[in-house]
């Protein structure tokens, strides 16, 4: 049997490579086990129910219709019995979801703002669904914001403060 000597150096870069197989096939095995397949994984998809609900009567079958048929990614509640699309959401964004981070309760002269019992500030980037209801003032912080109350957004460049005349209930939020 032949003897085969390997510098230090040389049984170094062996022994990690060996290392690493063991931990490539470690992987592998650990992988193929779990029993997920691609096809059974689950991809989180945010659930749009609750905000459906919240606008039920609160759009009008046009805007309904221009939503459904907009050709963008869509959330529709449908009443299959009466054949009739009762709320639609357009769902489709530039922004990266949930990217929002909540300032206080408060705000700050540069953050996404809703002004009703208790002030909501957001920072950061994105876009985020929720129910702040009964906001009376909404301001856009530093960066452009979108606001959406009765199935309609709202767009406003930065430093931009909206009064509104009645309380309305804020379903999305959005800062570019």
């Amino acid at each position: 049997m032949k003897r085969i000597f390997l510098s230090p150096g040389r049984m170094l870069i062996a022994a990690v490579a060996a290392f690493a197989l063991v931990l490539g096939l470690g992987a592998t095995s650990a992988s193929a086990d779990d029993g997920l397949s691609p096809f059974n994984k689950s991809i989180l998809v945010p659930d749009y129910t609750e905000m459906l609900w919240s606008l039920v009567g609160s759009q009008s079958d046009e805007q309904i219709d221009r939503i459904a048929n907009s050709g963008h990614e869509v959330q529709l509640l449908l009443d299959p019995k009466a054949g009739k699309i009762l709320a639609a959401i357009d769902t489709e964004s530039t922004f990266t979801p949930s990217a929002l981070t909540r300032l206080g309760p408060g705000c700050s002269t540069d953050s996404l703002c809703m002004l009703n019992s208790v002030p909501n500030g957001y920072i950061g980037t994105g876009s985020l669904y929720g129910t702040w209801s009964n906001v009376y003032k909404y301001m856009t912080g530093d960066r452009i914001g979108t606001f959406q109350f009765n199935g309609l957004n709202w767009t406003h460049n930065p430093r931009t403060t909206v009064n509104l005349p009645d309380p309305e209930k804020i379903v999305y939020i959005a800062r570019q």
